[in-house]
């Protein structure tokens, strides 16, 4: 094989991965939904090897679980595999918010405040799912604010997980779910804004431990989204 040819094998792989993922991340595929090989290749007009190696990659990724003689299935979580998750997105995100802080650049903050004021005071409108995509994007970007690659690689991996794993417990959160994060997404960012490391990276591992122990709660059916009436 030449180097063209390993090249394009490559882009194709990762096409289908990046495919895979958006269908796990978007809902069209379910926790626990099979994820045939040959479904996928015939469904995007490729063999089955490079959509096996995407599912692979995604296995390692955490978004799929690969059985003996089952196949692929998208991952689903147990209390325990949440538990685990919502401690390392803890210490990480909590590390990430005190970089940022430390190397404060209020440009990539100010778009998320104002659209975060809004969605507390009322005066954006703006769906449950898009309230929800504006919060990853939020914690995507303090990531990226902290400058470590490291860190900006561990939490690309986790993000996706935790995605996956409030799918699994919430669905799609509702009006006052999204009020509630939105509050709490604004005080992180005031205070990675002020330069205040110590308070962002602790109102960043409450932010993150409140909402695990939500999470928790919603797949033992004990309780409804935080602060809500509404039904997700």
């Amino acid at each position: 094989m030449t180097t063209g040819e390993r090249d394009g094998s490559a882009r194709k792989y990762e096409a289908i991965r990046q495919e895979l993922r958006t269908r796990i991340l978007s809902g069209h595929y379910q926790p626990g939904d099979p994820i045939p090989e040959r479904v996928v290749a015939d469904e995007l007009a490729v063999s089955r090897v490079p959509v096996r190696e995407a599912l692979r990659q995604l296995e390692r990724d955490g978004l799929v679980s690969i059985i003996a003689q089952r196949g692929a299935h998208v991952r689903e979580f147990s209390a325990e595999n949440m538990h685990s998750l919502y401690q390392a997105r803890e210490a990480l995100e909590g590390m990430a918010a005190r970089l940022a802080a430390e190397r404060v650049d209020e440009d990539f903050l100010a778009p998320f405040m104002v659209q975060f004021e809004g969605l507390v005071d009322g005066s954006i409108d703006m769906s449950p799912t898009e309230a929800s995509e504006l919060g990853n994007d939020f914690h995507d970007a303090i990531a990226r604010g902290s400058r470590n690659a490291t860190v900006i690689e561990l939490l690309a991996t986790i993000h996706d997980r935790v995605r996956l794993c409030r799918r699994l417990a919430y669905g799609h959160a509702s009006p006052a779910w999204s009020r509630r994060a939105a509050e709490e997404h604004l005080a992180i960012a005031t205070a990675i804004s002020r330069g205040d490391a110590d308070l962002a990276e602790d109102t960043m591992r409450k932010h993150v431990s409140t909402w695990a122990g939500f999470l928790r709660s919603r797949l033992a059916g004990d309780v409804p989204p935080p602060n809500s009436d509404d039904t997700i």
